[in-house]
């Protein structure tokens, strides 16, 4: 039986992957399908100019159920018509079916025999459709349950009240950095006589200043730094693959933007906060809970001078060594 690229089951792993992931996925399954010896020169080249359309489209994007209907439609269509226009028994029968008054040769009595579901022209075409409905929805219930299940636990490492890293996503990248190679810096950040503003004004407007603070961080702080919620009004800091030098500018870069921000600038309480920074520094072989504490200290001395400072400690183990840096 002649085959269709459009039709055959060799074009549904190109069109379904185009569509459920996205270009990329769909040109890999197209590489496959074009290095397969099994698969005729004519149905490579039409599989090659259906991911061309749906390239074009950019399928990935949308995934409603009119993409599927459609291309449901043309599989059919274009098995449908390959097979009557390349059988001549089945070309025939199909002007018979339209004129059953016309006479036909005897070779081609036996294609009126059998009931019309039954004929293998129509089976082939409905079981390739059915086929990838199947395939469709089993794969977009997958891909949105796996989805989902990515976003819950994404919410879940989330701070519900400044949208940055819990403690819980901290204490998984404490593990993970436990071991790394490159120096970076460990900073506590504490925004000074934040009690105060709790206890003045309460806790909702407590928490729209540290989400208006959490603004502040996200565009001081670097795409490779780290940063979340550690407790209270109190945050940490992983400055990566960067020297005491990296590490100062960036702390003093977010100890400034606290300093000069106008924060619930629209409310009838405008409020200034300012904030002091212990910094500690991480080397290949140290223990980061040590440079963590190291950077406590370092803030503990902040507070000590001063607040709305930075403190840099010389070492993760020389806790007795503190450097300030002040404008």
């Amino acid at each position: 039986m002649p085959q269709t690229a459009l039709g055959g089951f060799a074009a549904l792993p190109v069109i379904l992957t185009t569509i459920l992931g996205g270009w990329l996925s769909g040109m890999i399954a197209l590489v496959m399908t074009l290095a397969s010896h099994g698969v005729p020169l004519t149905d490579k080249l039409a599989i090659s100019l259906a991911f061309l359309m749906l390239f074009a489209g950019k399928v990935w994007r949308k995934r409603p159920i009119v993409i599927a209907l459609s291309i449901a439609f043309i599989i059919l269509v274009c098995r449908l018509g390959s097979l009557f226009l390349l059988n001549p028994a089945w070309h025939y029968g199909f002007i018979r079916l339209l004129h059953p008054a016309l006479d036909h040769p005897p070779r081609f009595s036996s294609f009126f025999k059998k009931p019309f579901l039954n004929r293998p022209f129509l089976i082939q075409p409905l079981m390739e459709c059915l086929c990838f409905f199947i395939t469709y929805f089993a794969l977009v219930v997958k891909k949105d349950y796996v989805e989902a299940s990515i976003a819950m636990k994404d919410f879940a490492l989330i701070d519900s009240v400044t949208r940055l890293n819990n403690r819980k996503r901290i204490d998984q990248e404490i593990i993970k950095l436990a071991s790394e190679t490159q120096s970076f810096g460990v900073g506590l950040i504490d925004l000074d006589d934040f009690k105060g503003v709790n206890d003045r004004y309460g806790h909702l407007i407590g928490d729209r200043l540290l989400f208006e603070v959490a603004d502040i961080f996200r565009v001081t702080t670097r795409s490779k730094d780290f940063i979340g919620r550690y407790g209270g009004e109190e945050f940490l800091i992983f400055i990566r693959n960067a020297d005491p030098l990296t590490v100062y500018q960036v702390c003093q870069r977010i100890r400034n933007a606290i300093a000069n921000a106008l924060f619930l600038a629209n409310s009838p309480q405008p409020f200034k906060l300012t904030a002091s920074i212990g910094v500690g520094m991480y080397h290949a072989g140290d223990d980061l809970m040590t440079c963590i504490h190291q950077a406590d200290i370092a803030l503990y001395q902040a507070k000590r001078r001063g607040k709305n400072t930075v403190v840099m400690a010389n070492g993760a183990h020389r806790f007795n060594a503190i450097q300030t840096w002040e404008d």
